[in-house]
């Protein structure tokens, strides 16, 4: 699969072409197995398949959440750490969107599942009297059967004074937390994978607001320094 030329320097595009393979992939063996079984009618199948053929109006939909993106990248500004919470298909997005925050602005960001909000990240929540204000908390509260349980998580570290970042696909799961939620479209089994962009887009927003290069970063000239001293190396 060539999803093109990848053009971010901490990589974008090719992190969700990556999932769109291993969907694929995965369901080129759901259909196998269902063929050499008899079956040939599965909800599951016909849902994958639907969501993957809108993932690109849906991708084009949440790259609409960039003026949002830059706003909230302007709360993010100053502060000293942040955490990145979502469970389910939304906690492997919480750990890629922390993960492109630090290395974009050299934020501190941790993503975490939301079930183990308790085991850490909740011992380090701060409301407005702390020495950088507020902690910044983005909570993905998608529309499934985790939604209730990152809803009370939400409504927990809002109580310790967190300042919540929502985003979800069903704006009501937002009420009383976040009054301007990041609201990307629901797309079935893939609903999650829209959540990256406008965490990719904070993330670069931020990086401009902190003055940070964005097309260098430290993990990309620290494996420039190692590449070179290889080759002299073995050239020695």
């Amino acid at each position: 699969c060539n999803a093109g030329q990848e053009y971010a320097v901490a990589s974008t595009k090719a992190f969700s072409a990556q999932v769109v393979v291993l969907a694929l992939i995965a369901l080129w063996f759901r259909q196998t197995r269902d063929y050499l079984g008899g079956s040939h009618h599965d909800l599951d199948t016909a849902r994958l398949k639907e969501a993957l053929m809108r993932l690109p109006i849906s991708f084009g939909m949440a790259l609409g959440l960039r003026d949002s993106c830059r706003e909230i990248a302007q709360r993010l500004s100053k502060k000293e750490h942040l955490f990145v919470l979502g469970k389910g298909f939304g906690e492997p997005i919480a750990y890629e969107g922390a993960l492109k925050i630090k290395e974009m602005s050299y934020l501190h960001a941790e993503g975490f599942s939301g079930g183990a909000l308790k085991h850490g990240p909740f011992a380090l929540i701060e409301n407005d009297s702390g020495r950088f204000g507020a902690t910044p908390i983005i909570m993905l509260i998608l529309d499934d059967n985790h939604a209730n349980h990152m809803r009370l998580a939400a409504e927990e570290t809002k109580a310790r004074g967190a300042d919540l970042i929502i985003i979800t696909d069903k704006v009501e799961l937002a009420e009383g937390l976040d009054d301007n939620p990041l609201v990307i479209p629901n797309n079935g089994p893939l609903t999650a994978l829209g959540a990256i962009l406008p965490l990719q887009l904070i993330a670069y927003e931020l990086a401009i607001l902190r003055y940070v290069p964005v097309t260098t970063w430290k993990s990309q000239l620290w494996y420039g320094d190692c590449l070179t001293f290889v080759q002299k190396r073995d050239q020695s």
